[in-house]
């Protein structure tokens, strides 16, 4: 089951639609996309069980998407094993290597999932998102 809200095809995201949705974490959703600025940002829709999802991308390789749900948002990425490793050997982004533990392990990588429902969430995804940016010479 999907935790997506926009589900439907005719209707595509707007500001005002999302701003709706998200409530108290807009300003969080709106950081996010700033801090992502360089990287292109398309609505895309991905049919009707999954809804559209910002795609957050350079080039062809896709650095995160974000799900809008009732009141808050996710953040899904897939970091690659190299990231993984240099998240773990970084001192001041060793916190975040936890997020990749667990994750299973895909063609893309390993899958990172942060629901976004504060300021603490939306900091490791900002977090996290800097790091792999970097790394990816983004």
């Amino acid at each position: 089951m999907t935790v997506n809200i926009l589900l439907d095809q005719a209707q595509a995201p707007t500001d005002e639609v999302i701003a709706q949705a998200l409530g108290p974490t807009w300003p969080l959703f709106g950081a996010l996309r700033a801090a992502t600025a360089a990287c292109e940002q398309d609505w895309r829709f991905y049919g009707k069980k999954y809804g559209w999802k910002l795609k957050v991308h350079a080039d062809d390789k896709t650095l995160l998407e974000l799900t809008v749900a009732d009141g808050w948002f996710m953040v899904a990425m897939a970091i690659r094993e190299k990231e993984r490793q240099a998240l773990a050997a970084d001192p001041a982004a060793r916190a975040l290597a936890g997020l990749a533990e667990g994750g299973v392990k895909a063609s893309e990588g390993y899958g990172i999932r942060i629901e976004v429902r504060d300021q603490a969430a939306c900091d490791q995804a900002l977090a996290l998102a800097r790091f792999i940016m970097a790394r990816r010479s983004i």
